[in-house]
């Protein structure tokens, strides 16, 4: 007869689960019989680290990363890093213990309640009520994290049901195992009638978001841009949508942005939004026109379309399917055309942005090496199969403006949890092994996980990550300038030698001063195979590209 942690374990081997990320504690019967399916447990060191690693697991693999927390302070410090999955739309699945039924409210040791904690981070929150529901209970929480708009679900387990019996026959759900799992199609009528309306407007342009990335609809939605003409801007999140060096796609919008991005989505006449909310980060807190604009909107969520903009025409459909299918309207109607003079316009004003960028460390003397260098010469070390990472804040807009990616899942970031990239770095290697991953961040996130430097040593997890080392928190420093007011005690920090701190573990670290030593330094760090850290000091008034500069950047 089986216990719960056996079904438990049984069920993830039979969905394929390969990895377990933790923070070790308690419930060892959990452990054993993890071992014994022979899923491999990722340690950490936190479990904040253990969230964002399973996190990064599960957006390179579109498989659930399983994350446990221990009743108590560990179920406390997991469910605070769901946020960023949350935001992300990550399939992150929470495993907690609670305090066991026997002790239950006489003021155990570690008494803690762990759904509360979950509310409004998960789509899905649920205890175990009964040792023979472990694995169907386990089941619904794979099919909620997996459903169309994807996200983190949890399941709570009190401590002594581990070593009960369930009794319960352990089988997978058909067709189940990746946030692809479930696909509808687009309604051919309303599909229709976007595609006619884009074709009427002078100057359309598509908007494609994090949802286009998530569906893989990434080769569907260059086909169909270069049929109809029609120049790609992109969310954040929605980097890897298009290959970035197509000279129909414009970069990235909003807050973290390119100002051409911007200006594409000023200057147009109607936009096609696919597989993004249009929240606050990708329309610059709502004031980038769209309410101006005719709008379509395509997203597997339907609660978001019409949301924050009235659209002309809305379409509640996977990304790949709809943009396969309007494929497949354009060739059977015959609408492909050449490019436009509108198109045309953008690819040139691109060409002159591209050359602003390249010149964005001269144009911008700063004390230290300029975090545009960095980003360049990481993007010359790097194959266009590799994967990059940005933490959030100012690396979002150096990374999202400057490093052009290829078509694919080639980027990865922190939603808005600082410190998520080194971490998020590590878990989403271990989901692609054979391609590079660099995470870029700075001082002030680096030191949230520092010791995961163990975990990536102790599992062999070749990531590298490239530290822009300012001593100081750069945006904060630069919002505050902007105030004509900086409080010094609340920004600037030590100046860590993080390379040493690399070494100290067993890593790679090395320290960059210099210009000159980037691109060697870097291509060190990715030829050693192990994990590595490069360190490199730049100069805070350093401004990274962003819509709250937009009428004196130039980019």
């Amino acid at each position: 007869m089986l216990t719960v942690a056996q079904a438990i374990a049984k069920t993830l081997k039979a969905y394929g689960t390969e990895k377990f990320f933790c923070l070790c504690g308690g419930d060892h019967d959990l452990w054993y019989a993890l071992d014994d399916e022979g899923i491999e447990i990722i340690n950490c060191r936190t479990e904040n680290a253990a969230v964002y690693m399973a996190d990064g697991y599960a957006r390179m693999t579109g498989k659930p990363g399983f994350v446990y927390g221990q009743r108590g302070p560990g179920v406390a410090n997991l469910a605070g890093a769901l946020a960023d999955p949350f935001w992300a739309k990550s399939p992150v699945i929470s495993l907690t213990s609670s305090t066991a039924l026997a002790s239950r409210d006489r003021f155990e040791y570690q008494e803690c309640e762990g759904l509360p904690l979950h509310v409004g981070l998960t789509k899905w929150n649920k205890t175990l009520s009964s040792p023979g529901r472990a694995a169907a209970m386990l089941r619904a929480a794979i099919r909620h994290a997996l459903s169309p708009s994807p996200g983190p679900a949890h399941l709570e387990i009190p401590a002594d049901m581990f070593e009960m019996e369930s009794g319960e026959e352990i089988f997978r759900e058909e067709n189940i195992d990746t946030v692809n799992s479930f696909r509808f199609p687009p309604d051919h009528a309303k599909l229709t009638a976007v595609i006619e309306g884009l074709l009427t407007a002078d100057k359309p342009l598509i908007v494609a978001g994090k949802g286009v990335v998530i569906s893989g609809a990434w080769d569907e939605l260059t086909k169909f841009a270069e049929a109809l003409s029609i120049p790609v801007a992109t969310s954040l999140g929605g980097k890897g949508a298009i290959d970035e060096s197509n000279d129909l796609a414009m970069g990235v919008i909003g807050r973290n942005s390119r100002k051409i991005g911007n200006d594409s989505v000023r200057d147009c006449d109607a936009v096609l939004a696919i597989g993004t909310r249009l929240g606050g980060l990708a329309t610059h807190r709502w004031t980038l026109p769209f309410d101006k604009k005719i709008l379509f909107h395509i997203d597997a969520d339907a609660q978001i379309l019409g949301h924050n903009y009235r659209t002309r025409a809305s379409v509640a459909a996977d990304a790949k399917l709809t943009l396969a299918a309007a494929n497949d309207i354009v060739a059977e109607r015959k609408l492909a055309r050449p490019r436009t003079a509108w198109a045309k316009g953008m690819t040139e004003r691109l060409n002159t942005w591209r050359k602003h960028a390249a010149e964005l460390h001269n144009a911008q003397k700063v004390e230290g090496i300029h975090p545009a260098e960095v980003v360049a010469a990481v993007r010359r070390a790097m194959g266009p199969n590799d994967v990059v990472g940005a933490d959030t804040g100012a690396h979002g807009g150096w990374v999202g403006a400057l490093f052009p990616v290829a078509a694919g899942k080639t980027m990865i970031r922190a939603n808005g949890s600082l410190g998520w990239v080194f971490p998020g770095a590590l878990g989403a290697a271990l989901g692609a092994p054979g391609r590079r991953v660099v995470a870029i961040t700075g001082d002030g996130g680096m030191l949230y996980h520092m010791s995961e430097f163990e975990t990536a040593l102790r599992c062999n997890i070749p990531a590298v990550v490239v530290v822009m080392n300012n001593a100081c928190l750069a945006s904060e420093y630069q919002t505050q300038k902007r105030h004509q007011r900086t409080v010094n005690s609340v920004l600037d920090f030590r100046d860590v030698d993080f390379a040493a701190v690399a070494r100290a573990f067993g890593a790679f670290g090395a320290r960059v001063t210099k210009s000159e030593d980037l691109d060697a330094v870097i291509k060190a760090a990715l030829a050693d195979g192990g994990p590595a850290l490069v360190d490199v000091v730049v100069g805070k008034e350093a401004q990274s590209p962003s819509a709250n500069r937009d009428k004196t950047r130039l980019v």
